[in-house]
């Protein structure tokens, strides 16, 4: 994985990413003027789920390769910040449980689940979901139900399996 930072514009904060060779994003953080912070992981009440829709061109100038400590260390912050609504979205969301959800967004990990009743975010495998679902139902708002496998705790989201379309 590469790492960059970028400020795009006066006013706009300060952007930082990770992406793979190819320079596709995995996962983004922005801090903006006032101090707040939008990252890639947490739907935004303005922005939805902010992450490039685009490779970023791993050579362009424009963005400034910085260390992966220092990318870590402001993801890290993000997730403290949420730690305790993630702590409680795990306890009651164990590894085994049918949840139902709807499709959020697409990314590169897979595709991002709203588990509306729980507050959560859920992650389950596009591939597979493709495998179950006819195509005219992968799209956002579009239901469905799953299984609880685990946890990414890097991303604090609910990892799911036997997701399948309702």
């Amino acid at each position: 994985m590469n790492y960059f930072m970028a400020c795009p514009e006066p006013g706009m904060g300060t952007w930082y990413f990770e992406v793979d060779a190819e320079g596709v994003a995995y996962r983004q953080i922005v801090v903006e003027e006032d101090g707040s912070w939008v990252t890639s992981n947490q739907k935004h009440e303005q922005y939805h789920f902010m992450l490039a829709e685009h490779p970023i061109d791993l050579d362009d100038p424009y963005y400034e390769n910085i260390a992966k400590t220092q990318f870590e260390e402001l993801w890290s912050r993000s997730l403290q910040a949420t730690m305790e609504k993630w702590q409680k979205i795990k306890s009651i969301l164990p590894v085994g449980m049918k949840i139902e959800g709807e499709i959020e967004a697409f990314f590169p990990q897979g595709t991002l689940v709203n588990l509306f009743k729980q507050q959560a975010v859920g992650l389950a495998d596009t591939a597979e979901l493709s495998k179950t679902s006819p195509p005219e139902k992968m799209y956002p708002r579009h239901k469905l139900t799953a299984t609880v496998k685990g946890y990414d705790e890097v991303n604090q989201w609910v990892v799911l399996e036997h997701a399948y379309m309702v």
